[in-house]
């Protein structure tokens, strides 16, 4: 039986295929779990089965409670708990048996987009632009996840790692970025330079779980761990009071935008609720590529542009191509992208002309949204496999 449920507190809606309500809470009281009755402020999961009731549905999402089936809460694997398929779970934990390495079984909290929080109560930093990671140091091992845990950082920056290898049993949220010399951070430099690792929060420390804890008390014990180890490239994110002179100093460095976050909020992982809200100052998202278009001329032979979209209550929304930005090998790569299906509805000349690929991530920029919900003048910066095409929204911009 999974250990991915021991010490939650969930609650149960919905028919459980094989299983009558007391049968089911039995086997969530023998996985370790607690059960509740009703979605409140203190559940930690919402388990699903089939023809599910929207009340605690909608509770749920309304409170940032994650939200599973019962089969993923029965998984094998904690892996598979955060977000993996059978086949890329097995993968990982043939990895972590290779190498002797932690698992992570801690989905990252996520922000929504929105406008600047006012009122009090509220602390803002800086929207570093890089890969999202998860490090989990265990015995003087460590493993840095991306968001999604389908891509494993623990090679890809080692210095880091041999840095967190020196703190104390840990589970830390943080950016892997690249900064120049002003100290900002751009997906474009990503590769080009000495990596750092920007931490932002801690979700356990010495076996102890610090989920539950105000944000202000869970960033307290980060920088006392952070203080009493020092490293190279390992900072502290800084947070600042003043969310208005961030914002007005943040467009005057044309940094991607600012994050709220709430000083008395828990770490609700894998919500992007209210708590943690992020102020955009550019044009700049992840989009899902669904295909690509054979180039001509100079671009013959690679990928003359990609079909963007985004999701919305899981149905993909095209919003156009986007055909410039990086260089002839990377136009070339796409081409060689696994074929899939037509998932978008594109305007018929597009479609002939379309070749159909596995959906995959990148991050573009663009001027603005056309009134009709297209990209206006959209420039492609990377390719994204640290995240999962389905993530992929339309996000309002915010000026000031």
């Amino acid at each position: 039986m999974t250990s991915y449920l021991v010490g939650k507190k969930v609650v149960v809606t919905g028919i459980i295929a094989g299983h009558s309500r007391g049968t089911a809470e039995a086997a969530l009281h023998d996985a370790g779990a607690s059960v509740q009755a009703k979605v409140g402020p203190t559940t930690d999961l919402l388990i699903c089965g089939g023809k599910v009731g929207a009340s605690k549905l909608g509770k749920a999402k309304e409170l940032g409670v994650q939200i599973i089936s019962w089969e993923d809460a029965f998984s094998p694997s904690p892996i598979e708990a955060v977000g993996l398929s059978i086949q890329e779970a097995a993968e990982a934990q043939e990895y972590v048996e290779e190498h002797g390495e932690p698992v992570r079984t801690v989905a990252p909290m996520l922000a929504k987009a929105g406008e600047l929080p006012t009122d009090d109560g509220w602390q803002y930093e800086v929207k570093w632009d890089g890969y999202r990671g998860i490090a989990t140091v265990r015995a003087g091992r460590c493993v840095i996840h991306s968001r999604s845990a389908k891509t494993l950082y623990t090679d890809q920056f080692p210095a880091i790692v041999r840095e967190l290898e020196t703190l104390p049993d840990c589970v830390i949220d943080g950016e892997l970025v690249v900064l120049d010399d002003a100290g900002m951070s751009s997906m474009e430099n990503m590769g080009k330079g000495e990596a750092s690792f920007v931490v932002f929060d801690m979700l356990e420390v010495q076996g102890t779980d610090i989920r539950r804890l105000a944000l202000r008390d869970r960033r307290g014990m980060l920088e006392m761990l952070l203080d009493a180890v020092p490293t190279e490239h390992i900072c502290i994110s800084p947070s600042f009071e003043d969310g208005a002179a961030l914002l007005a100093w943040g467009e005057e460095q044309k940094i991607e935008g600012i994050v709220a976050k709430r000083l008395s909020s828990h770490y609700k992982e894998g919500s992007r609720g209210g708590d943690w809200i992020k102020v955009k100052l550019r044009c700049e998202q992840e989009f899902a590529v669904f295909g690509w278009i054979p180039g001509e001329g100079a671009m013959a032979g690679a990928a003359g542009s990609l079909l963007l979209g985004v999701y919305a209550d899981g149905i993909p929304t095209y919003v156009g191509r986007v055909g410039t930005g990086l260089d002839y090998a990377q136009w070339q790569s796409f081409t060689e992208r696994p074929a899939g299906i037509s998932l978008l509805t594109v305007p018929k000349p597009v479609e002939r002309q379309t070749e159909w690929v596995k959906p995959f991530v990148v991050q573009v920029r663009f001027q603005r949204w056309t009134e009709d919900g297209m990209l206006w003048h959209p420039s492609l910066i990377a390719v994204r496999n640290d995240k999962d095409p389905t993530e992929c929204q339309r996000e309002e911009i915010v000026f000031v």
